[in-house]
Parts: C-alpha cells; sequence; structure tokens
C-alpha cells in the first residue's frame, strides 16, 4: 500500500522545473513606445519592463509577437483589466517579480501573457 501512495504521489506532483516557474499580476499603469527602436515598455505592477521592439526580434520576441501583446496591454488598460505574466526561473534570472527590476528588459522574459476577468 505504501509503495501504491508513493508511485500515486510521485505522479500527480508536478516536476521541478514547472513547480520553479511563477507569475506577476497587476493593472497597466506605464504603457509607452519608445521613439527610438520603437521599445514597448509596460508597468503592470513590477517595474517598468522593456519587452519587445517593432524593428527586430529582441530578447527573443518577434516584432508580430510584439503587436500582440500591445494590443492586450492597451486592451487591458482601457478596460481597468488586470494581465498576468508568467515566467520560468533560470540560473541568473529573477526567481520572483520583485527581482524583475524596472527600466529594464526583465530577465527572464515573460513566456506567457493573458488578460484577467
Amino acid at each position: 500500500m505504501r509503495k501504491l501512495l508513493t508511485l500515486l504521489f510521485a505522479l500527480f506532483i508536478p516536476s521541478t522545473s514547472y513547480a520553479a516557474n511563477f507569475s506577476c499580476q497587476g493593472k497597466v499603469s506605464t504603457l509607452a513606445l519608445s521613439p527610438i527602436g520603437g521599445t514597448l515598455q509596460v508597468n503592470a505592477g513590477h517595474g517598468v519592463h522593456y519587452l519587445c521592439t517593432f524593428q527586430a526580434e529582441y530578447n527573443g520576441v518577434h516584432p508580430e509577437i510584439r503587436k500582440a501583446w500591445y494590443s492586450m496591454f492597451l486592451t487591458a488598460k482601457i478596460a481597468g483589466k488586470e494581465i498576468k505574466q508568467y515566467y520560468s526561473q533560470t540560473s541568473g534570472g529573477a526567481q520572483n517579480c520583485s527581482e524583475l527590476g524596472t527600466w529594464v528588459a526583465p530577465n527572464p522574459m515573460p513566456y506567457f501573457v493573458e488578460i484577467l476577468d
């Protein structure tokens, strides 16, 4: 019985890599575009972050994704909704929302963004 319980426990516990992820949520207070390079700058409660640019891939984010993110952040700001951004903890990168910094490209970059109801 103990072996069966141990096996079931192991199967239903998230892996370490999954458990190491974190998310940050908040209302969009800053949504700006830099005139130099067209960098999308967003603050959703955890500092101003440079997420992507209009012109070229930036930290692995393609300009087409930038268009979608801009639309999402603008929609959330206008509607007064919260945004939730998901991050993977990496060696040398932030381990939680307070470590993402401000006026920087966050390390790591978000891998998933959603508007909350």
